[in-house]
């Protein structure tokens, strides 16, 4: 089984993610998908993470428009590219946890495949990134809207689709009601309905 678990920045969604991947005894990608991409391609660590779920444009990640406009969209589906081919490896290896990363739209075609999508309410997130990154409000508002914004652009531009419509996943959970540990336990409620569903 593969999981993939789309997010919102402040929703704590990589703590469900793993969390979730504790309880299953399965593995749980996030970052190490940008530690893969970059053992296994020709860009170092940096760079593919400044690319990381970044939008798209040679613009949007400091310093990248010293390489000039042309090669600023080039690296960024060239890492995009590198990173896709590494969750699909990742998935064959057997059964994971994938956090964002478009891993629900490179996955698409398994049919051992379970899209979650969590979110949470503003007010939930900001205080979220307060206490976590020692933020003001205001700065925290501002990081939360940001990331938003780069991973929605990001999913945007590689699927087509709109990141965190509730058409492309199976489950869309909002932490901000039922916390990390409910997230977690309904979505496993889900997983084992699924499996009585396929065994009537």
């Amino acid at each position: 089984m593969i999981i993939t678990i789309g997010r919102q920045h402040g929703s704590n969604g990589h703590a469900v993610a793993q969390a979730l991947a504790d309880r299953l005894g399965i593995p749980c990608y996030s970052k190490e998908i940008v530690d893969r991409t970059a053992r296994d391609s020709n860009f170092s660590k940096d760079v593919v993470r400044s690319y990381d779920e970044k939008r798209v444009s040679p613009f949007a990640v400091p310093g990248m428009h010293l390489f000039g406009m042309d090669e600023g969209f080039r690296l960024n589906m060239q890492i995009a590219s590198a990173q896709f081919d590494t969750i699909r490896n990742l998935a064959e290896e057997g059964d994971a946890v994938f956090v964002g990363r478009c891993a629900d739209y490179v996955l698409r075609n398994r049919s051992d495949l379970v899209r979650v999508f969590v979110m949470a309410d503003l007010p939930y997130r900001v205080h979220a990134m307060m206490e976590r990154r020692n933020l003001t409000e205001e700065q925290a508002k501002k990081l939360v809207k940001e990331v938003d914004k780069d991973r929605a652009s990001y999913y945007r531009y590689y699927t087509d689709q709109s990141w965190g419509d509730n058409e492309y996943y199976d489950l869309c959970l909002n932490v901000a009601r039922v916390g990390t540990d409910g997230t977690v336990a309904t979505i496993l409620s889900y997983l084992e309905a699924m499996k009585k569903e396929k065994m009537e």
